[in-house]
């Protein structure tokens, strides 16, 4: 058996070699089998002599580009020109929400593809320094903050209360809100409440009780307040108010502030953004450019999408704004006079049951009187009376008047897509009144809202002095016997640091003058030391670690030698 399975391997064995011999043969004549490629000598082609660079022709250059803008935008709430003749533009754009050096924010048209469907109010903001960012203490401090409460408004177009946990009353008028074109605002809002009572509150968003000027406030409480259409900022409609009635008591005084953006938050009496209607250009990129007139766009905005005021012209629906635009003859004469956009002139229209628009008048007598639109009124009112009826395109009923806005306009605000907002128009601040107890604000404005008094306590002509080396700081002087947060006067670079002065200290008062202590490497701690009678010059002061604990209890006048100090 055994000897029977040996031989039937060696002959398998042999029939593999030779299996593989007769493959390589038929593989090796199928090679040398295969026609070899010939080419003749006479076909090789020969090498081109080399060209001089010279020798070779130049292309044509290409005809000076023109530019042709559209005659016709599909959106209704744009403008369109009617003219055959293409229009030579200076080409000028601004960022979007960004004032520019006239004071004048932009901000783009409504288009299908853009974020929001109405006139957005952008809330401005200063910018941050790159290091206290790196440094991470504005999120230590954000940690900090009170709770947002968020209140849903159905029918915002009617006047409607609010009242907040803490006790914070918040009662509004009828037709309260508008977009950031000053345009009225209808249905579903969203209204967001934070307030700031005590200093760690005042801290966490890095406010003060200080003016803008440097003087010292005592404070009955801090408010921001922000309201939304969709996704839209809004703000309070031109010389609308709202009430705020307090939590805590009543002191003789007390009056309306408005917050001013900064590292820290100061504070105002005016609420007006309202930037110079002064025809006199301070942007050196635009004094060639060239400007004209026309309305501004008038919507109504419902749930967070305009919808424009329009007329019918030959059985189509075109805005009012844009019908202006098309039908007004703007005189060469006057746009000379425009040295730049943003002089806005609002005029308010009466309409009648039918639509028929009535009466055209300037809200501002000295408007009327003498600027650059008073020789021009009397014709624009002719031609707006002669206006088709006008209507929204929404369900709601028609108001009896309406505001509207002429404006000066770069002469390519239809290329750029680009309108100078408005500011916004805003009332006196009025001095508090008591309501059982308690203080009763009248504001014009929801952003950053104070109820303050100024501080009547004699001060010392000595001023508070502090000093940091390589770093930079946000300064606090906190007082035990007030409630007040105070913020430097003055900040001053020297040598390789910062020297920071506070001239606002009471006599007999006791004080904590408070630092958090950043540098460019994002290194953070926060510095403490005592202020009082004959100790105003802050040479040094005991280091902590940055944390929510030190934060809270430096605020909060806690003692600080439950602490480590920082070496």
């Amino acid at each position: 058996m055994y000897r029977m399975q040996r031989i039937t391997t060696i002959k398998l064995g042999l029939l593999s070699a030779l299996l593989c011999l007769n493959a390589n043969t038929a593989v090796s004549q199928t090679v040398n089998d295969f026609p070899r490629p010939t080419i003749k000598k006479g076909d090789i082609p020969k090498p081109k002599p080399n060209v001089p660079k010279s020798d070779i022709p130049k292309p044509q250059p290409p005809a000076t580009p023109r530019v042709n803008f559209p005659t016709t935008v599909s959106d209704i709430s744009l403008p369109t020109r009617t003219n055959n003749q293409p229009t030579q533009y200076t080409f000028l754009s601004y960022p979007n929400h960004e004032p520019d050096p006239n004071g004048v924010i932009h901000v783009p048209m409504i288009q299908s593809n853009y974020q929001y469907r109405m006139y957005h109010w952008p809330i401005t903001k200063s910018p941050i320094d790159p290091a206290l960012l790196k440094s991470g203490a504005l999120d230590t401090l954000s940690a900090l903050k009170p709770a947002i409460e968020t209140f849903q408004i159905n029918h915002c177009e009617k006047a409607f209360n609010v009242k907040t946990q803490k006790g914070i009353e918040l009662q509004f008028p009828d037709q309260a809100f508008s977009d950031g074109l000053g345009n009225p605002v209808v249905g579903k809002i969203t209204l967001s409440v934070q307030s700031f009572q005590s200093k760690t509150d005042f801290a966490s968003a890095q406010l003060t009780s200080s003016t803008s000027n440097g003087d010292a406030l005592i404070s009955g409480g801090m408010l921001n307040i922000q309201a939304k259409s969709g996704n839209a900022d809004i703000r309070m409609a031109d010389g609308k108010s709202y009430q705020i009635i307090g939590n805590s008591a009543y002191e003789d005084g007390f009056q309306t502030f408005y917050g001013v953006q900064g590292d820290q938050t100061t504070w105002s009496t005016s609420a007006s953004s309202a930037q110079s209607g002064a025809n006199e250009n301070k942007d050196n990129n635009s004094k060639n450019a060239k400007y004209t007139l026309s309305l501004l766009p008038i919507t109504r905005s419902f749930n967070g999408v305009a919808q424009p005021l329009v007329v019918q012209d030959f059985d189509k629906n075109m805005a009012l704004s844009n019908w202006f635009f098309q039908k007004a003859k703007i005189s060469k004469d006057l746009k000379k006079l425009i040295k730049r956009d943003g002089i806005v002139f609002p005029a308010q229209l009466k309409i009648d049951g039918k639509g028929k628009i009535t009466v055209v008048e300037l809200l501002d007598s000295q408007q009327a009187k003498n600027s650059l639109i008073s020789p021009y009124i009397a014709e624009f009112r002719k031609l707006l009376m002669s206006a088709p009826p006008v209507r929204f395109l929404d369900t709601f009923p028609m108001p009896e008047t309406l505001t509207i806005r002429f404006s000066t306009l770069n002469e390519n605000f239809i290329g750029t897509k680009q309108l100078p907002l408005p500011p916004a128009a805003a009332g006196i601040a009025k001095m508090a009144t008591a309501r059982d107890g308690k203080w009763v604000l009248e504001s014009y404005s929801t952003n950053m809202v104070n109820c303050d008094r100024f501080a009547k306590f004699p001060k010392h002509t000595d001023s508070i002095t502090y000093a940091v080396d390589r770093a930079k700081a946000l300064v606090f002087l906190n007082f035990k016997e007030y409630n007040a947060l105070l913020g430097p006067s003055i900040t001053r670079m020297e040598n390789t640091g910062y020297n920071y002065v506070m001239k606002q200290f009471p006599v007999g008062a006791t004080a904590r003058l408070i630092a958090v202590v950043y540098n460019d490497q994002g290194q953070v701690h926060l510095e403490v030391a005592d202020v009082s009678e004959g100790h105003y010059h802050i040479e040094k002061a005991q280091q902590y670690p940055f944390n929510q604990l030190t934060v809270k209890a430096a605020f909060e006048m806690m003692p600080m030698d439950l602490f480590a100090t920082k070496k």
